[in-house]
């Protein structure tokens, strides 16, 4: 929620816009003449040697407060226009979404996103680039670096709308302030509602695209792009495919990329395969503690063939069917996944070492691992759950270095998830990890 201090001044500029207006039609609005309450008259003063004051023939003036809306926001939408487009609005185009934005039944990012998905606006023939550019000085009033340009422009090559890109931009204090100069106030809340619903449909669910991704209302700096931008161009010019989802727990914002190529887990199917175990069988997974200690902090392959071998893959897969993943996979021993898929047994691996006492002991099994990318780059500084995987043999599908877990940062815990085809080495990932916990503490 924004502070009561903010909202005087977003309001401020709106009261000033009413005060112009009673201003233009005659009305001072601190000694008025006639308003609209009182419909009061305005007597000239006594002269010396009137024997009565003699009453002024005054007109009544009353202020159409419609129409001031009306025109404030005809004229917020006329500058966003000419903004984006760099031509003027044509005479009465739009005038739903301004009569909506004055009376207050369209917000102005609603408007706005309905104007760039008209015929009308297409029209302008705006490139990708241009669009980007124009968009971030209109909603952001900067100019934007290479960086960002190339985040948009990527998104909107691989078919990501010009509307979700334009709100995306639009959700900011700048923005906020620009219309409320106006006497309006835009959305500013990020669109969190699909994953505050079900934060499983979300994570399984969502159309990711490919390319580097903000979602949940987040929007990187220039800084956090220069440094996922290069460590993602190194791993990319090494030839390494890999994918990625960062998700603050508390408020569903995050980072991803290319969510739904397959990987191979390699032994870091072993997390999610002890905390389902865990979760669903405590009094036997108790009994097995021990073993379970020494699948996870040391990789021990005899530990989890052993549980395997005497549970099979039941609690993992009851796991996926719970919260919306296609089970099928984990039929093997060590699958084939994509990174959402992982993401979203984290995710309910944390709530499940959020839900009591043996959640909580359950969850410590997991804090240190001694081969872990999370636990090596942030164990010092929080508290982490995690478990890698890595593997480089004949079988090229199965070259793989893979982590997953739980940071509890200080402002608040996420869920990581670094797939890759790096070879059996956490060394090349290690900047990528460190961008993306920049990331997250700018959320």
């Amino acid at each position: 929620m924004m502070k009561e201090g903010y909202i005087r001044r977003l309001l401020t500029p709106a009261v000033s816009v009413l005060c112009m207006s009673l201003a233009f039609t005659g009305c001072d609005p601190l000694h008025p003449g006639t308003t609209e309450e009182t419909n009061a008259t305005v007597y000239a003063p006594v002269t010396s040697g009137s024997l009565a004051p003699e009453v002024e023939e005054t007109s009544e003036t009353t202020v159409d407060h419609a129409a001031v809306r009306r025109q404030s926001a005809e004229d917020l939408i006329c500058k966003l226009y000419s903004d984006i487009t760099g031509s003027e609005l044509p005479d009465g185009y739009y005038a739903d979404q301004i009569e909506g934005i004055a009376d207050d039944t369209v917000c102005v990012n609603d408007a706005v996103t309905t104007i760039i998905s008209s015929v009308t606006f297409a029209d302008t023939d705006l490139s990708d680039e241009e669009f980007a550019f124009n968009c971030h000085m209109a909603f952001t009033g900067e100019t934007p670096d290479e960086l960002q340009l190339r985040y948009y422009t990527d998104l909107l090559g691989e078919g990501v709308s010009r509307e979700v890109i334009a709100d995306m931009m639009m959700r900011n204090f700048y923005f906020a302030e620009l219309c409320s100069g106006y006497g309006f106030l835009p959305e500013f809340t990020p669109a969190n509602s699909a994953y505050t619903e079900d934060r499983y449909d979300f994570i399984a669910n969502t159309e990711f695209p490919e390319h580097l991704l903000a979602f949940g209302g987040y929007a990187p700096d220039e800084e956090i792009l220069e440094m996922l931008y290069s460590a993602m161009d190194d791993l990319t010019e090494d030839n390494r495919d890999f994918g990625f989802m960062l998700i603050d727990v508390n408020s569903g914002k995050g980072l991803s990329y290319n969510v739904d190529e397959i990987f191979y887990t390699a032994s870091s199917i072993k997390g999610p395969f002890a905390a389902s175990f865990a979760c669903q069988d405590p009094d036997t997974a108790a009994g097995w503690e021990a073993t379970i200690i020494n699948m996870l902090v040391n990789s021990d392959n005899d530990a989890y063939t052993t549980l395997n071998n005497t549970y099979r893959r039941v609690y993992i897969q009851e796991w996926c069917e719970e919260i919306g993943i296609d089970p099928d996979p984990f039929r093997y021993k060590y699958p084939h996944i994509p990174t959402r898929y992982l993401t979203a047994l984290w995710m309910r691996s944390y709530e499940f070492f959020e839900s009591g006492e043996f959640g909580a002991q359950a969850g410590s099994w997991f804090e240190n691992p001694a081969y872990s990318l999370i636990h090596s780059e942030l164990g010092d500084r929080y508290v982490t759950r995690s478990k890698a995987g890595w593997l480089v043999d004949d079988d090229p599908t199965h070259t793989t270095t893979v982590d997953g877990g739980i940071v509890y940062a200080d402002n608040g815990p996420y869920v990581i998830v670094i797939m890759s085809k790096v070879p059996r080495d956490i060394e090349p990932l290690r900047p990528l990890m460190q961008a993306l916990e920049a990331a997250h503490l700018t959320m």
